[in-house]
């Protein structure tokens, strides 16, 4: 497009040509005097350069749109000659599923669970039902229980998880617990806590017999019999004066081992020791031993006698006795030798 020279001012726009006279027309058409022709002019010249830089300063928009109704900002899209607006839109927190029932034995640490999805800036708050007080907000803890803290972690999908540990948990922690989104409606989901008494701990019984005095050549015979806490024992070690006996070894070869696990009863295991043919060395501590606490011990002595009619166990007393009874009797004797020869003697005078 083009302006007839006729006009004499041109005016650019957007590379379309405006004739100036077309802007001020009227005001040409009012003057016809020489003077006023050159006002005319002069006016057409400013009028062009106002609306130039207005053209300048105000760029074409593309689309976008500031709506200052609720302070954000739209794209405004045209499709099939009709406008629309878009915005993020905020999802509401919601629950995860979770276990509802936790058990624990009394001593050892609960655990209860909570899951959130898209809590945003909202925060969550654990309490007991039936007290006045938060237990917990957030990751603070609200009480001056020590024992009671949150294990929170984020996780992919604007997901939150917000546990209750209470730890050495006690009979009287036993309860309904709540779990609470802080928000002008709350929402909230109760986990139950079962605290079971924690059972007795067996321990382990050691029980060793056997002869403790035992005529030499004759057999030491030790039986024992150990029960193990929770099971029985896998296996019984056997000592001599701090010396493990082995029936492997050259110097036993008189040891004789055996074992066996007990039907009668329960995580016992029986086992016995035998040495043939007892000898003064064979004399000493014997211990059985499952582990290094876990010991029992017997002391044997093999008594070497002169004669087989020689009470065992009278000791010295009876020795001294009974030289004291032959010394009596043979001065009896000399007594009744001695009066049978005076009396005989008298006969004969």
């Amino acid at each position: 497009m083009s302006c007839h020279i006729q006009c004499g001012d041109l005016l650019v726009l957007g590379g379309d040509c405006l004739c100036a006279r077309g802007v001020v027309g009227a005001f040409i058409m009012e003057y016809t005097s020489p003077g006023g022709i050159a006002v005319a002019k002069f006016l057409a010249a400013v009028t062009s350069l106002v609306i130039l830089g207005v053209a300048v300063l105000v760029p074409p928009t593309k689309g976008q749109h500031h709506d200052v109704r609720h302070g954000r900002h739209y794209n405004r899209h045209r499709i099939h000659d009709l406008d629309y607006e878009d915005s993020t839109v905020v999802m509401p927190p919601q629950f995860l599923n979770v276990k509802h029932n936790v058990t624990v034995i009394e001593g050892d640490m609960a655990t209860l669970p909570c899951a959130v999805r898209n809590l945003g800036t909202k925060q969550i708050a654990w309490r007991k039902v039936g007290d006045n007080h938060i237990l917990t907000v957030g990751s603070f803890t609200w009480v001056r229980e020590n024992n009671i803290q949150v294990d929170n972690k984020f996780e992919d999908g604007q997901v939150s998880r917000w546990n209750l540990l209470i730890k050495a948990v006690k009979k009287e922690d036993e309860g309904t617990y709540q779990c609470q989104i802080t928000d002008k409606t709350p929402l909230r989901i109760h986990i139950y806590l079962t605290v079971k008494p924690r059972p007795p701990v067996n321990k382990s019984v050691f029980n060793l017999t056997g002869t403790e005095f035992v005529d030499r050549n004759d057999p030491i015979l030790l039986e024992c019999k150990a029960t193990g806490a929770t099971l029985a024992p896998e296996k019984v070690d056997w000592f001599k004066d701090g010396l493990k006996l082995d029936t492997n070894n050259r110097d036993h070869p008189r040891i004789q081992l055996e074992e066996y696990t007990s039907l009668q009863e329960e995580r016992t295991l029986i086992s016995k020791l035998r040495i043939e043919h007892a000898d003064i060395n064979d004399s000493g501590l014997y211990i059985c031993r499952i582990s290094v606490s876990e010991v029992a011990s017997i002391k044997v002595t093999v008594l070497v006698a002169d004669t087989t009619n020689v009470k065992r166990g009278t000791g010295a007393h009876e020795e001294e006795a009974g030289l004291n009874g032959h010394s009596a009797a043979t001065q009896h004797t000399s007594v009744v030798l001695t009066l049978s020869f005076f009396c005989l003697l008298h006969i004969l005078l």
